[in-house]
């Protein structure tokens, strides 16, 4: 992709999701910092060693040493200094793609992409970012500053996922108050684990010296020195205090006081607090209740003008004030030192008033989630639920589940389970999996809402409607068919059912309900592959769509998309078609990418049987082209087109695209099964076999059917089977052969499937299956048998798929073949305008525009334009 598309594409994404960019800068050097030769030795082992751990209490100078050699050795370093908000797994990975992504923009785009659909897997999101993490041609140091705050075993569990399959290049620095939960075992026994901890940190005398001299100007004498290093224990934010303390005329201080680390903070720091001037003590309490602060802010609390300076000259004079970005705009305090500041305050009506000030400030400047949390943190619960209201729907959209989850939670219980709040905690718990209170929390909101004091507002009445698509949609993840086929029928039959504009919270979200699966019902919305509970559901949800004229909204994209899949499984290639062109054209209107690239996939299967073969190919091509003009060129959307155009290309023997793409193809890297790729791995797969490459393809297969059979994906498990039949018929295993094959067909016929069986490579093992049958040898495929009737609806595709479907007609299908950019054009053409203005319109070449006129004319078997228009409005194609 070229640098302005790039550019374009990373926008867009970072757009949808805001970051704090003071979060991303390697922290800058303090003026009072000491060369310290033997842990910078220490640290290089960082460079042969996939994972580094720099683990010591507060104030020891981990972030300092760690930032000191990346600048110092001018290393590439991706740093995440993380807070509590990182507990998000979806928080945590888009800060480390950002991160990363700041040094090389082509990285990340696949995971980004990923993560924002409705149900991704982690494990899959980590191989496409570890995909281009294989591609970087430098060394790169990726920081994870302040850890500890980490507390998501999810999160611990996908690091140490990302640890094992780190590509070399890669190195992994983590800082932390505490060792964390990772297994680092087996990188300790390989030489892979680079430790620098609370011995290594600890200052000795020389480098108190030189700490002291930097500091006043003069050395200590060896008593000072042998006092300091006794007292501070080689601790050097006891050595700053030290420092403070000395040049306010307390020389004496350390003399006076005894006693471990914790208290020598409190005693120290309480000896430099008292010798400030008033109104810098002011200054210092009133902001210590921030986490971040800029100059304004800081006179919001303060009632007094600051200036940027002053919190710089703070930053030079030592006062544990620490810088956040390069500019100078954003500070926090050292962690010790906020702790002491705030256990200074001691009214608490000035806590809660600073609280309140710093979340009406950050409210005004679109800071809402900090808002949130200074909201709660003055108990002003209203103002807090207020806001949560404002940004939930975003959060569900981001899927910063835990971190809303955890807004929630703090809130009363009184104020939790007002509606327009708990249907926000339903759905929160529901995409987090969390099944347990889902019950409840539906009683409680049905109680709320039946309640003789609630008012029937517009809110309310949305409300109830959006309880039932939440049921609804909890019974389609967990597979309960019965209960989410009921759901969806009483909705259907509610002749007063409100207009919902905005509503359901699901559909109004435009959250993408395609976790990027192809075809589209090999996941939970077509009920993982059981085709014929997803047709009569689908069948219903077209009614219910009719009905109550819901066309206009984005989920309707999503179920004729569905069930054009299910149509053209059933060989039904005329609905199948009629429905994909209906999901292309809203799916375009309402960009849903997740409805759009199946559909057209589809759409182009269908030309391809038709023996269209030119056709096919230039719909993929030009939806190629749309997620361009969208900004998809590089997400996971691109690589299912891609690899159904591999398939293509196979077919017709253009072997230099196929091995291009083998080639970059992360599986050629790879042993393992990650995530749930089943689509793309299929095509691997199909071209291993092209290759005669038998062994990787079988082995391949035989994790794909292990998977399928663990995650229950019904045409996944179809597909593994028959491939292993044909691999075991060129391995010359008659017996597991027919034994595979028989496994697929009794699930395709459990389940309706035809299509799939289409395959002319099939048909000898077909026709051989079923001699073994007439003759009736082989046991195993005759005590659970397959009805001779289905066999031979079976046999007749595999031999002859090309006219099999006696309701296509191909007069007429040639017409609704048109692309999408010959119905752009055609419409243009209609409108009167040049072909000239029609390149400058769709942004093409005046060339191009006459090869799309021709190939109009030719599927709608006319001479000029207007017998084009005039065969366009019988067809109603305008």
């Amino acid at each position: 992709m070229d640098q302005k598309a790039n550019s374009e594409f990373s926008k867009s994404l970072f757009n949808d999701y805001p970051l704090l960019t003071t979060k991303l800068y390697i922290p800058q050097q303090p003026s009072y910092h000491v060369s310290r030769e033997h842990l910078m030795e220490k640290m290089s082992k960082a460079l042969s060693c996939k994972v580094t751990l720099v683990t010591s209490p507060p104030g020891f100078g981990k972030t300092t040493l760690v930032s000191h050699w990346l600048l110092d050795q001018q290393l590439r370093a991706a740093w995440i200094s993380l807070d509590q908000g990182e507990n998000d797994v979806l928080r945590f990975w888009t800060y480390v793609i950002a991160a990363i992504h700041r040094l090389y923009p082509s990285v990340g785009h696949k995971s980004l992409s990923l993560l924002q659909t409705i149900s991704f897997s982690s494990e899959q999101m980590i191989s496409w970012l570890m995909n281009d993490l294989f591609e970087i041609p430098d060394s790169i140091q990726l920081v994870l500053d302040d850890y500890h705050m980490i507390e998501s075993d999810e999160i611990h569990r996908l690091v140490a996922f990302f640890v094992d399959r780190m590509p070399s290049q890669v190195h992994l620095c983590i800082l932390s108050r505490k060792k964390p939960p990772i297994a680092v075992g087996l990188l300790r026994v390989k030489g892979q684990l680079n430790e620098i901890g609370l011995s290594d940190l600890r200052f000795s005398q020389r480098e108190i010296s030189a700490f002291w001299l930097r500091q006043t100007g003069v050395l200590p004498n060896e008593q000072s020195l042998k006092l300091l290093s006794d007292r501070t224990e080689g601790w050097v934010a006891g050595l700053q205090l030290a420092v403070l303390s000395h040049l306010s005329g307390q020389q004496d201080a350390l003399h006076q006081f005894k006693g471990n680390n914790r208290y020598v903070v409190d005693y120290l720091m309480e000896e430099v607090f008292v010798h400030l001037p008033e109104s810098i003590r002011t200054f210092l309490l009133k902001t210590s209740i921030l986490e971040r602060m800029n100059a304004k802010l800081c006179s919001e609390l303060t009632g007094q003008p600051v200036e940027k300076e002053q919190l710089q000259e703070m930053e030079k004079s030592n006062l544990f004030v620490i810088p956040l970005d390069a500019e100078g705009n954003w500070y926090r305090y050292h962690h010790l030192f906020a702790d002491f500041l705030r256990s200074k305050l001691e009214d608490k009506g000035e806590i809660i008033t600073l609280h309140k000030m710093a979340c009406d400030w950050f409210e005004r400047h679109g800071y809402m989630g900090e808002a949130i949390e200074h909201a709660l943190a003055a108990g002003a619960y209203d103002q807090a639920c207020t806001l949560i209201l404002i940004v939930a729907t975003e959060l569900l959209k981001r899927r910063e589940l835990t971190t809303l989850h955890r807004w929630l939670l703090q809130l009363p219980a009184a104020i939790r389970e007002r509606p327009a709040l708990l249907i926000i905690l339903v759905w929160t718990e529901l995409l987090m999996g969390r099944k347990e209170l889902m019950d409840k929390h539906i009683e409680t909101l049905q109680k709320a809402l039946d309640s003789p004091n609630s008012v029937e507002t517009s809110l309310y009445v949305g409300i109830r409607e959006d309880m039932k698509v939440a049921t609804n949609f909890q019974s389609m993840l967990t597979g309960n068919y019965k209960l989410c086929y009921s759901l969806l029928q009483a909705m259907h039959e509610d002749d007063n059912l409100p207009d919902i504009k905005g509503l359901p919270m699901l559909f109004g979200l435009g959250m993408e309900l395609n976790d990027g699966a192809i075809p589209f019902i090999r996941s939970y919305y077509g009920f993982n592959g059981r085709i014929k509970q997803a047709e009569r559901y689908h069948r219903l949800y077209d009614s219910f769509i009719n009905k109550h004229e819901f066309h206009q909204y984005p989920f309707t994209a999503y179920q004729r998309a569905a069930m054009s899949e299910i149509c053209y499984e059933r060989n039904r290639l005329t609905e199948s078609l009629r429905l994909a062109e209906d999901a292309i054209r809203i799916a375009k209107r309402s960009h849903v990418i997740g409805a759009y690239v199946p559909a057209e996939i589809i759409r182009s299967r269908i030309l391809w049987e038709r023996d269209a073969k030119e056709e096919a190919i230039a719909i993929i091509y030009e939806a190629m082209e749309h997620l361009k003009l969208t900004h998809h060129h590089s997400s996971h959307w691109h690589g299912l087109l891609n690899a159904y155009l591999i398939s293509c290309q196979l077919e017709i023997g253009e072997m230099e695209a196929v091995d291009h793409w083998m080639e970059i193809s992360p599986w050629s890297r790879q042993s393992e099964i990650i995530g749930d790729q089943d689509f793309e791995i299929l095509t691997f797969i199909r071209v291993l076999m092209a290759k005669e490459n038998i062994h990787d393809a079988f082995s391949w297969c035989e994790q794909l059917l292990k998977k399928a059979k663990t995650s229950g994906r019904i045409m996944t498990e179809i597909e593994a089977q028959l491939f292993l039949s044909r691999i075991h018929s060129k391995m010359n295993n008659p017996h597991s052969c027919l034994l595979h094959l028989h496994q697929a067909l009794l699930l395709g016929e459990r389940e309706g499937y035809l299509r799939i069986f289409a395959n002319a490579e099939l048909e000898p093992l077909l026709h051989h299956y079923a001699d073994v049958r007439k003759n009736k040898y082989m046991a195993e495929v005759q005590t659970e048998g397959v009805s001779l009737h289905y066999l031979q609806v079976v046999l007749t595709l595999a031999s002859d798929k090309m006219n099999v479907d006696p309701t296509f007609n191909n007069k007429a299908s040639s017409i609704h073949m048109l692309t999408v950019r010959e119905q752009e054009v055609l419409q243009l053409i209609a409108d009167g305008l040049s072909n000239k203005a029609i390149a400058e319109k769709l942004v093409l070449a005046e060339g191009t525009v006459k090869l799309h006129l021709h190939r109009i004319y030719s599927k709608l078997q006319v001479n000029g334009r207007i017998q084009a228009i005039q065969k366009a409005n019988q067809y109603r194609l305008l």
